[in-house]
């Protein structure tokens, strides 16, 4: 027996000017990371992206106001991103692959910031 549970959830204009004021703050895409050589391909991107949320589900920040699933077009296919607030953006970094370069030195400047070196 195949059993199907639909969650019917009502948006009300409360909620769609909610939703517009966290868009409003997701201004990087994860997509982004890979153009600037951060991650080697899509599969690296979604574990540093997994790895930023479980930070941010951690810390009891809300997801919706950091990370928003989008579809693109990319060389004539649709593909998954994510479109993150700055933050979210800079936790992704920070939990990327450690061995990319880039990745490295991003760690170490932000690192020597905090610490105003």
């Amino acid at each position: 027996m195949l059993v199907t549970i639909e969650q019917n959830r009502t948006y009300s204009r409360l909620d769609d000017f909610i939703d517009s004021l966290a868009d409003r703050q997701l201004t990087c895409y994860a997509s982004d990371l890979l153009e600037q050589r951060g991650c080697e391909n899509m599969s690296e991107l979604g574990q540093a992206v997994k790895r930023a949320t479980e930070v941010c589900h951690s810390m009891h920040l809300p997801l919706q106001e950091n990370f928003k699933v989008v579809f693109r077009s990319q060389n004539g296919k649709v593909v998954q991103d994510w479109r993150l607030s700055p933050m979210a953006y800079l936790l992704m970094v920070l939990n990327a692959d450690p061995h990319n370069d880039m990745v490295a030195r991003t760690q170490v400047e932000m690192v020597r910031r905090v610490l105003h070196m």
